[in-house]
Order: structure tokens, then C-alpha cells, then sequence
């Protein structure tokens, strides 16, 4: 925990598809040190330093053909100054994409426990159609398809952090190094592409988007040079740290780095001192004394650094606790990493800032307990896809459905309202730039029964009304068949599936000539959704109008987090 943190340690309170057809519990401090103190209603915009602070951090350099020297340099120096603001670290170097995705699995699930997530990635990324991937180590990429397969997308990160309903996230990509892996990619481009914050997210890159950051000629790579001096900086919110980070990177290489962020945060965050803000009850808290809030500063400072293998961490404890009470097991743990060396006292490189006590401040209320449909769809659960041209063997474009509002009957409004479905997911109205799509009621996407060799008669219309006043009706018939279960395998993961295919002969009304639709898709249950589909037509006179194949990249669907096998 932070200093600002760890003051308050002493009370804590638990709290309370696819496109339509394309009581008050303490802390273990003895009841004397604790003092009864009235508390008001939480204030907004501000964030309870006393709940848990957690961080993935990855370093990757041993790449075979394009090494770095700094990243895993920079991410130990990362790991370490995060543990002096008080978080718990998860710390990855060199490692592959199965290594990258058990890691960002288990961040995901203790960051579930509330607080502050904080994710740190150093090593090689790339963009591809404006999608962010982060590049494992022993990745082999030579094809723009395989990228995904092969690379950890960025975007599944914040999905990760966004799942968890915590409080704030922060993601810090300092993955801007000019990489060969984009060589050889038609879309491939230099730099990252901008990302989009989640609300009480923030996303920093080392670099503007498309541009390339620096490898640095020293210890550390240049941005994460001054992002270690600017989070050790007593009381600046986490905003005004990377604004210094900009503006000494910017200087430091004469305008060719400019770092830039994109957040949508809701309350102050502070890597060292701020405020102390408490998680506290309705009505009343109970409030540490000050050797309370000693003894939990030291405990806890302990806890974070007793199972390093760095002696200057073991160190960071003794210079601020030289006779504490865990100085003993610290010396002797030091006897352990270093044979034959005198246990003195070496100063630490950034000395941790006493306590400075502040008034109990107020903080937000709860949020809302998430909202189920009656068909087990959860209001923000989100599927992201990839769209492959089976002709041009490319990644042409990718999308994202997001589920926001319940509406009369049941009707779900997707993306902003953008597209509506019915309880079960079958889509009833698209909108896109140039018209819209109305599905009659008897139209069906999702199989009604999962059974293999079970069959479902298609009779539908689709209404198109045009931007320039046009109105067209396809009217469409045909079959759905469940053929049975297979296993599929896509960017976001390895899953136990229903094939389903549907075949639908089809006309405009009023118009020549017909067109078919086939329809190979891989439906799980569990996440209410197609993870991979196969979407081919053809018009009568043998013209092929599209032949392209959607998987899934990443999902954040609650209930359905760890469902993805790797």
C-alpha cells in the first residue's frame, strides 16, 4: 500500500453477436488504538486510499531477431517503484503469449477484490487496423492474420480491468519501439493506435499515436526514465505525473517523443501522499490512532518487500525501519541474498515520504449491482471481433458489440442503440451510415435448441430503409441446423462449441433475380454468443458479394471471465 494508503489500513469496509447479418469488520489492531469518529456522507470524485493496489508488469527484451536492451530493466525498475506507493506486483519478464495470458488471468481475478489496477507493459507492440498487440517473446509472425494468434491484444487488457468494476485503472504502454514484425504487414504501421479509456480508466502511451518511442541509451528506456522520477513526486495527482513525464520527454528528445493519454478517470489518484481517504461505513468509522497507523505502515511495507530476491528492496524497509519489528528477519533475509556482506545500511535511491495525517475525506457510493436479463445477459458485456477477406487471406476490419440498455420487452439496445436484439439475442434492427435494417420477428441468429441434428425452419423478412428515401424487402427462406459440438480455437481463446449452419435462399420483393446466404457458426452458450462464424452469399448470376470469416478477439461477459481455455 502507499504511505497515504497504509494510514488508513487500520478499518476497511467490504462494498457492499456478430453484426445482424454480416456489519463493520477490523483490521487485526487492538481495540486501543482505535478511536470512534463520525464520518459524513462520501463525496464524489474522489478514490479511497485504502483499498488494494495491484500491478501486472511486463518486461519482454530477449526477442530472437529484434532484441531490446532496456525493457526488462525498465520493468524491474517499474515493479519497484510501485511497490515503494504501495502496491502489490506481479512482475513477468521475457516471457511468451501463453505466460502474458495467465498472468493478465490472474491480475484479472485478484483485482476483482477492489481498488486500484494498474497495468505496465515494456517491450514491442504494433497496430494492425487500428488494433493494439502487445508482442510475446518467441512470437512468430509473418502474416498479418496471425497476428492475433500470436500476440497478446491490447484491448483485452482494459477488458480485464474493466470486468473487475473496480475503481480506477491505469495501463501504461511504453510499447512504441520501432519493431520488424510490421515490415512485412500490408496494414501494419509504425507506433500504436489510440485506445479509448473506459470511465475511471486512464491509458498512457510512451509515444503519440503512430509514432515511435525510444530504447533509451541508458539503464532505462527514456519515457520510463522520467516515469520513475515523476511517480515518486509526493502529492501529484496521477495526471499531473504524466504531464511531467511529457513535457522532460519531449525536452530530452527534442520534440521527436511526445507521451500522450487518453482517461477518463472520476476521482484523484496519487502514486505517493494525497489525501487519506477511507472506505467507511453509512454512519460511523472507526479511526486509527497514530501508532496504530505506525505499526500498519511497517507491517505492510514488510509484507510487500519480504519475498524479494533484490536486496535493495529488503533495504528500502531497514533504512525506513532500522530497529523495527521486522529488522531482524530483514537482515537475516539479506545474509541470504548477499553471502559474506556485512548487513549495513545503504541509503535507498528515493526515501519513503513520512505519513502526513489528513482529515477523513468522503468518497463515492457503490455502484449499482450490475443488471441481468432474463435470457442471462449482463448490461456491459461486451464481444469484441476481427473480420478476415477468405479471399485476401486479411484482416480487413474489426468491431465490437456492447450491451447497454434493457428496453420494452425485453429488447436489448446495443452499441448506443445503434442495433437492438430480442431477449435471446437474435438482432431485430440494425443502423448504419447509409440505411436501416428492420427484422421481422420470426428472423433467428441464436439456435433455440442446442441438440445435435436439431433443425429450425427460417421464414423472415428484412426491411431496408435508405438514407435517400429507398425501401427494400428481402423476404428469405431456409434452414437452421445444429450439426453438433466441436472445438474452435480464436484469438481470445480455445472453446468447447455448437457448430450451427444456416442456409437461406432469398429476393427483393418486387425485384429479378435471388441471391443465397450460407452461414457456418460456432455458438457457446455460456458467453450467449457466436465466437466464430463463417458469412458467405452469392447472387444468382454466380456473383460472390462477400466471403468472410469473424472470430473473436476478447470479451469481458460477466459469469463467463476464466471460460476461454489457452
Amino acid at each position: 500500500m502507499a504511505i497515504s494508503t497504509l494510514l488508513a489500513a487500520a478499518v476497511w469496509l467490504p462494498l457492499g453477436h456478430a453484426q445482424a447479418q454480416s456489519g463493520l469488520a477490523r483490521n487485526p489492531v487492538e481495540d486501543r488504538n482505535l478511536q470512534v469518529q463520525a464520518v459524513a456522507k462520501p463525496a464524489a470524485g474522489q478514490l479511497a486510499n485504502n483499498a488494494q493496489r495491484l500491478a501486472l508488469v511486463i518486461g519482454n527484451s530477449a526477442y530472437k531477431d529484434a532484441p531490446l536492451a532496456n525493457p526488462v530493466n525498465d520493468a524491474r525498475a517499474i515493479a519497484l517503484a510501485l511497490k515503494e506507493s504501495g502496491f502489490s506486483v506481479i512482475v513477468r519478464e521475457n516471457i511468451d503469449q501463453r505466460g502474458m495470458l495467465a498472468a493478465l488471468r490472474e491480475f484479472g481475478d485478484r483485482l476483482r477484490a477492489g481498488g486500484t489496477g494498474l497495468f505496465y507493459y515494456a517491450g514491442h507492440g504494433m497496430q494492425i487496423k487500428g488494433r493494439n498487440y502487445l508482442i510475446p517473446v518467441g512470437a512468430n509472425i509473418d502474416r498479418e492474420d496471425e497476428v492475433a494468434y500470436s500476440a497478446v491484444d491490447a484491448q483485452a487488457v482494459l477488458d480485464k480491468m474493466e470486468a473487475a468494476g473496480n475503481v480506477a485503472n491505469i495501463m501504461i504502454l511504453d510499447a512504441c519501439r520501432n519493431n520488424p514484425f510490421t515490415r512485412s504487414m500490408r496494414s501494419g504501421q509504425a507506433g500504436l493506435a489510440q485506445m479509448d479509456a473506459p470511465v475511471g480508466t486512464l491509458v498512457a502511451y510512451a509515444t503519440s499515436p503512430g509514432a515511435v518511442a525510444s530504447d533509451g541509451t541508458g539503464a532505462n528506456g527514456l519515457y520510463t526514465q522520467h516515469l520513475l522520477t515523476a511517480i515518486r513526486q509526493p502529492s501529484s495527482k496521477v495526471e499531473d505525473v504524466f504531464k511531467q513525464v511529457r513535457a522532460n520527454v519531449r525536452r530530452d528528445s527534442q520534440g521527436k517523443q511526445v507521451p500522450w493519454e487518453s482517461t477518463s478517470l472520476e476521482g484523484d489518484f496519487y502514486f505517493t501522499g494525497g489525501p487519506v481517504i477511507l472506505v467507511v461505513a453509512p454512519t460511523v468509522v472507526l479511526a486509527p490512532s497514530q501508532s496504530a497507523l505506525d505499526a500498519g505502515v511497517e507491517s505492510a511495507l514488510w509484507d510487500a518487500v519480504k519475498g524479494s530476491s533484490l536486496p535493495i528492496e529488503i533495504r528500502a524497509y531497514l533504512n525506513r525501519y532500522p530497529s523495527g519489528r521486522f529488522a531482524a528477519d530483514a537482515n537475516a533475509r539479506l545474509a541470504q541474498l548477499q553471502p559474506g556482506v556485512a548487513p549495513t545500511l545503504e541509503k535507498a535511491p528515493i526515501p519513503l515520504p513520512a505519513p502526513a495525517m489528513a482529515a477523513p475525506a468522503r468518497i463515492a457510493p457503490p455502484r449499482p449491482a450490475p443488471v441481468t436479463t432474463s435470457a442471462g445477459f449482463t448490461l456491459g458485456d461486451k464481444y469484441r471481433y476481427q473480420v478476415t477477406d477468405k479471399f485476401r487471406g486479411e484482416v480487413v476490419r474489426n468491431y465490437a458489440q456492447s450491451i447497454d440498455k434493457q428496453l420494452g420487452n425485453g429488447t436489448l439496445a446495443i452499441n448506443g442503440g445503434s442495433q437492438r436484439w430480442d431477449a435471446r439475442g437474435n438482432p431485430r434492427y440494425t443502423k448504419s451510415t447509409d440505411q436501416e435494417r428492420i427484422f421481422s420477428a420470426a428472423y433467428v441468429y441464436v439456435p433455440p435448441i442446442l441438440q445435435a441434428g436439431a433443425k429450425t425452419p427460417l421464414d423472415y423478412e428484412v426491411e431496408h430503409k435508405f438514407t435517400d428515401g429507398r425501401l427494400l424487402t428481402e423476404v428469405n427462406r431456409g434452414t437452421m441446423v445444429v450439426k453438433g459440438q466441436e472445438k474452435v480455437r480464436t484469438p481470445a481463446g480455445e472453446f468447447n462449441a455448437w457448430r450451427v449452419e444456416i442456409k437461406v435462399d432469398g429476393q427483393l420483393r418486387g425485384k429479378a433475380g435471388s441471391y443465397f446466404w450460407h452461414f457456418t457458426g460456432w455458438y457457446v452458450p455460456e458467453l450467449r454468443a457466436y465466437v466464430a462464424f463463417d458469412d458467405w452469399s452469392r447472387n444468382s448470376n454466380g456473383t460472390t458479394n462477400r466471403n468472410d470469416h469473424h472470430e473473436l478477439t476478447s470479451f469481458s461477459v460477466r459469469g463467463a471471465e476464466n471460460l476461454a481455455q489457452r
